[in-house]
């Protein structure tokens, strides 16, 4: 058997007591600090006046945070390319610029992107290729969500790689 003995006066503990505070107190400054410093990062280059495309890669992964994020997004202004996909209860100036996102390869594929206003909207037929510039805004479609509103579209050619891929984790 072994046994162990210690004294233990009312100093020593609340020095030991506050030395664990502080170590909580600290790391809990460091975890909230890192979480600010990686979003800020992650933001870094979403701000009013640049233009940031949106590339294949990043993709879902855009579309999947500016969802979740809604109000980080408003009033940021965007360049991405998709084709038009409609939906039978748009208006005559609303079209998703789509991308076709691969779910593994045995279960095909889904059409993923975001809805998009446009003035011009009726001159671009389903399917063909665009690249649209424009600004986020909060809009409503089943619920809120961002909507682009475009400011400038051209055709274009689909990418060498027409699919994107499951947003990561």
């Amino acid at each position: 058997m072994f046994i162990l003995n210690f004294k233990v006066n009312g100093k020593k503990i609340w020095k030991f007591i506050l030395a664990i505070l502080i170590i909580l107190i600290v790391s809990l400054l460091v975890f909230v600090g890192f979480k600010i410093f990686n979003s800020a990062k992650n933001n870094s280059n979403l701000n009013n006046t640049d233009v940031v495309e949106i590339n294949s890669e990043e993709y879902t992964n855009f579309l999947k945070d500016s969802h979740e994020n809604i109000q980080d997004y408003i009033g940021k202004k965007i360049k991405i390319t998709g084709y038009v996909y409609r939906l039978p209860d748009f208006s005559s100036s609303e079209f998703v610029v789509a991308r076709t996102m691969v779910i593994d390869n045995s279960s095909g594929a889904v059409v993923v992107g975001m809805l998009a206003e446009c003035n011009e909207a009726t001159k671009y037929e389903t399917g063909s290729w665009i690249e649209a510039t424009g600004t986020i805004k909060l809009g409503n479609y089943n619920g809120e969500i961002p909507i682009l509103e475009i400011s400038n579209i051209n055709t274009t050619t689909a990418p060498q790689d027409e699919f994107v891929y499951l947003p990561a984790d």
